[in-house]
């Protein structure tokens, strides 16, 4: 697989991964304000919110297997802000794995800040590359953060693709909740 055709492959997933991740907060935010949609996301997090941290590891590991690829196999050089969202992306991949594993909902809010800060980084990212004239204290000679080693559909660059799947694994987050053990019963 060359880097061309891979860098295809990440886009479609990523872009996958990312209008999914909005349409479940879009889901999540709209079932505040209607009953049967609350009722609804009451009934889906009871039944799946432990494949849910599963799935966030899954794409953060995923993230981390691309990354890699791009950097060892493909020779993609990564600057400054590629290892910031690579440092918050990697961990991310084991401790929600191992979270879903175990059933452990307190990694939720470690998760929510994590994906959080690394969307931030990768928007700042992104539009650095959009705006390659912009002066950034993470810019060097040896490694420019305005490189697009890939620009897919003429948008999707790695900083974007990695906002993609920080997005999909905090919307996930918001949607994995401890499940109601009283759920399902009569009052």
């Amino acid at each position: 697989m060359t880097p061309e055709e891979a860098g295809t492959l990440f886009a479609i997933l990523s872009l996958v991964s990312g209008i999914i991740g909005i349409g479940i907060l879009v889901f999540v935010s709209a079932s505040k304000k209607s009953k049967p949609m609350a009722e609804k996301l009451e009934q889906l997090r009871n039944e799946h919110s432990q494949e849910a941290l599963f799935l966030a590891g899954f794409v953060a590991l995923f993230a981390m297997m691309a990354s890699l690829y791009l950097s060892e196999i493909a020779n993609f050089i990564p600057c400054k802000l590629c290892w910031y969202q690579r440092i918050i992306m990697y961990p991310l991949a084991f401790l929600l794995i191992f979270a879903g594993m175990r059933g452990d909902f307190n990694i939720r809010i470690y998760g929510l800040a994590m994906s959080f800060t690394g969307a931030f980084i990768s928007i700042y990212h992104y539009q650095l590359q959009l705006n390659p004239e912009q002066h950034s204290p993470f810019c060097s000679a040896f490694e420019s953060c305005t490189v697009q080693y890939l620009n897919v559909y003429g948008f999707m660059s790695i900083p974007f693709m990695a906002l993609m799947g920080f997005i999909f694994i905090f919307s996930l987050l918001i949607f994995a909740n401890q499940p109601d053990t009283n759920y399902g019963e009569e009052e």
